[in-house]
């Protein structure tokens, strides 16, 4: 008795056919379907081998009608032949074996007289694949058991290692996404700009890890019986992630931390943070406010009418950690009043090791060392881009950047405690003149680029630097890298590093 797993294929389209390839079978070669029981045709299904051709079977059922068969039958329970005949099932087992039937069913001489030590075999061979089956099931049960044990053992032991991090204040945080308060000669006050919803602000995140969220005030009221309403919700479904409601008194000029209950985990969503001020009818507080953001989804918006009140973001930090866990009480600064998280949106996308690998230097014309000024390090999932003594190192990804790319990240590092400070910069460009041209801050970020402008970094120091594109555009562009010394001159061991490149797409 044979069992095939099959996979129908375009020619297999005849109901008869497909009927075939679901029940068992019992095929005759050399004998008419009225010189078989008749209680044997009424237990199962038998058909008789009328040919063999290319790769087609022809069979007929009891009434005669023929069926050209493309496919083996699901379930052969054997094929019983005429005595006269042996011999000729071999191009129909051949047939089947050119089908992926590695066991060939059983051949069995139909004789006047033997007729039930016939049927008794074929009974014999449904009772062994019955017990087999039997002893499968069975043994998946077994395997099932042990899998749930496996996952319960799994559960409790996340469950006291989230104790334990929640306990000892342990959960590691890294830093995804951050925005630096930025001097501006406008002091525009959005809080007081706004309709009375306040505002809002997209994180330029993925939803998947977010832990807290760090806004900005360069002042604040002194009125304590006036409260900060925030709330994180999603855009795909308007589900309120959480929210908090914070008395001034609580609040202090600089960085103030905005902590989830618990670190967002599930389904990928694309956030925004809302905030408006109650009980207050004087000076408004005066949010800081970041570089400006060539997305217009991306700038401070009216939460009244979702329309950018500048060309600005809010200046914020977005930090993550590990998913679905609670966060420890010291990191709750400010903590969430809601609870339940509902995590498709925004998708974050590492840079991944083989396009690291296709680093070059781009201005060759310019650069000149003893050593690779590019180096690709997979490893470390970085890039090093040595710094000349004057001017600066550019460096290529070719056609890295895809169409949906909203922004692109790297942490900025220099791994050499010798080092002079260097300044870093990304641009996404078409081409190199481009990126020159925004590198040397010629000219604003066209249709399809991105600058994250300069930022310099000290040994010992980290920098999350962040270029996004101005408008999105159906090509992939190429990704630059530039490192320049910060004060010309000395750049012996200016080991620069671009680490843990990630792309931001939208879904």
């Amino acid at each position: 008795m044979t069992i095939q797993t099959f996979k129908l294929s375009p020619a297999a389209k005849s109901l008869s056919e497909i009927d075939l390839l679901k029940k068992p079978i019992l095929l005759r070669m050399g004998i008419a379907h009225d010189d078989l029981p008749h209680t044997l045709s009424k237990a199962v299904q038998i058909f008789g081998v009328e040919v063999v051709r290319d790769d087609t079977a022809v069979l007929c059922d009891d009434s005669g009608k023929k069926i050209e068969v493309h496919e083996a039958p699901l379930c052969t329970l054997a094929i019983i032949i005429n005595p006269a005949h042996r011999g000729q099932e071999k191009p129909f087992l051949d047939w089947l074996r050119e089908r992926g039937v590695a066991d060939a069913p059983l051949v069995l001489e139909w004789q006047k007289g033997k007729e039930i030590e016939t049927t008794a075999l074929i009974i014999q061979k449904l009772a062994d694949l019955l017990l087999s089956d039997a002893r499968k099931i069975a043994q998946a049960n077994r395997e099932l058991l042990a899998l749930r044990t496996l996952n319960d053992n799994l559960q409790n032991r996340f469950a006291a290692v989230e104790s334990f991090v929640d306990r000892q204040g342990l959960q590691p945080f890294d830093l995804a996404f951050s925005n630096e308060p930025v001097s501006s000669s406008s002091r525009s006050n959005v809080l007081a700009d706004a309709s009375f919803k306040g505002v809002s602000q997209i994180l330029p995140v993925a939803s998947a890890g977010v832990s807290a969220i760090a806004i900005h005030f360069e002042r604040l009221a002194h009125r304590d019986e006036a409260t900060l309403h925030a709330q994180l919700v999603t855009l795909e479904d308007r589900q309120v992630v959480e929210k908090w409601i914070i008395p001034f008194s609580r609040l202090h000029q600089g960085w103030n931390y905005l902590g989830l209950s618990r670190t967002l985990a599930g389904l990928r969503r694309t956030l925004k943070l809302q905030l408006h001020i109650e009980d207050l009818d004087d000076e408004m507080p005066l949010l800081s406010l970041g570089g400006l953001q060539p997305l217009e989804m991306f700038q401070v918006q009216d939460a009244g009418n979702d329309a950018p009140l500048l060309k600005n973001s809010l200046a914020m930090q977005v930090w993550c950690g590990m998913p679905g866990v609670l966060l420890p009480s010291w990191a709750n600064y400010l903590p969430a009043q809601s609870g339940q998280a509902r995590d498709e949106g925004f998708r974050e996308m590492p840079l991944a090791n083989g396009i690291i690998d296709l680093a070059t230097l781009a201005n060759t014309e310019e650069i000149a060392f003893e050593f690779p000024a590019i180096m690709a390090l997979p490893e470390e999932r970085a890039i090093a881009c040595h710094p000349p003594s004057t001017g600066i190192t550019i460096g290529r990804l070719p056609a890295a950047c895809p169409p949906k790319i909203l922004r692109i990240s790297s942490t900025a590092m220099i791994d050499n405690d010798q080092s002079q400070d260097v300044d870093f910069a990304l641009v996404i460009a078409g081409d190199l003149n481009s990126a020159r041209q925004l590198f040397s801050e010629a000219r604003g970020a066209g249709s399809g680029e991105g600058f994250s402008g300069w930022t310099s970094v000290t040994h010992g120091e980290e920098a999350r630097i962040n270029a996004f594109i101005a408008e999105q555009v159906g090509i992939w562009q190429n990704i630059y890298f530039a490192t320049r010394m910060r004060n010309p001159g000395d750049n012996a061991f200016a080991w620069a590093k671009f680490r843990d490149i990630s792309l931001m797409v939208n879904g």
